[in-house]
């Protein structure tokens, strides 16, 4: 079980998947900014040190197979076919 959100753990909330990604904060191991699988340009969300509001609003962890759909899985937009 984890007790936080880990640089590259993938999630779901409210059916939305989303990569947790590198913080723009300059403190080491703080993660928690997530990149969500949708087609807009810029779809982040902040949830630093909220690990469990995360999981009692229900989102959830989901396998690191999962495969996104606009996103690579270091949260960078794939490349338009």
């Amino acid at each position: 079980m984890y007790a936080d959100f880990e640089y590259g753990m993938k999630v779901s909330l409210d059916g939305e998947f989303g990569i947790i990604i590198k913080s723009e904060l300059d403190k080491p191991n703080f993660y928690g900014r997530i990149c969500w699988d949708t087609d807009k340009e810029l779809d982040f969300e902040d949830w630093h040190g909220l690990f469990g509001s995360f999981i009692n609003q229900g989102g959830e962890i989901v396998s690191e197979n999962y495969h996104f759909r606009f996103i690579n899985d270091d949260g960078s937009k794939k490349a338009c076919l």
